[in-house]
């Protein structure tokens, strides 16, 4: 009887172990380059809490503004490698990879931003993205 009040005693006590644990959310590192008050530091900070306020118990977004983790020509290796997660590199930073996505980069080029949604709907501007 001993035996068995031990067995039960020591289940009830992983049972409760396992019920109590849950798991940690995973880490999201985000890296860019500039300053936290620019647009691209507020759109990083702002990724980060809509992640916290919509699944904040899967995953956390931490923010490296000012090249704190990686520079800039460091970021899209520490991205393949798996060292950081997201990056927020400019476009000119694609151009060894494809050429099209220089049109981004391009001042004045486009009037305003329903220019950009038209031409990136039309076959030229969706043919910039098949990369």
């Amino acid at each position: 009887m001993k035996k068995l009040t031990t067995m039960f005693s020591v289940f009830a006590l992983c049972a409760g172990m396992a019920a109590g644990v849950q798991a940690a959310p995973e880490t999201i590192k985000f890296s860019h380059v500039v300053a936290e008050n620019t647009p691209k530091g507020q759109m990083a900070l702002k990724f980060r809490d809509l992640v916290a306020e919509r699944i904040g118990d899967k995953y956390v977004v931490e923010v490296y503004p000012n090249s704190q983790l990686f520079g800039d020509g460091k970021e899209m290796e520490a991205l393949l490698l798996g060292d950081v997660q997201f990056i927020a590199p400019s476009l000119s930073k694609f151009s060894k990879y494809t050429q099209k996505l220089q049109v981004y980069d391009l001042p004045f080029l486009f009037k305003d931003m329903e220019a950009v949604d038209r031409f990136q709907q039309s076959p030229q501007g969706r043919n910039c993205w098949s990369l």
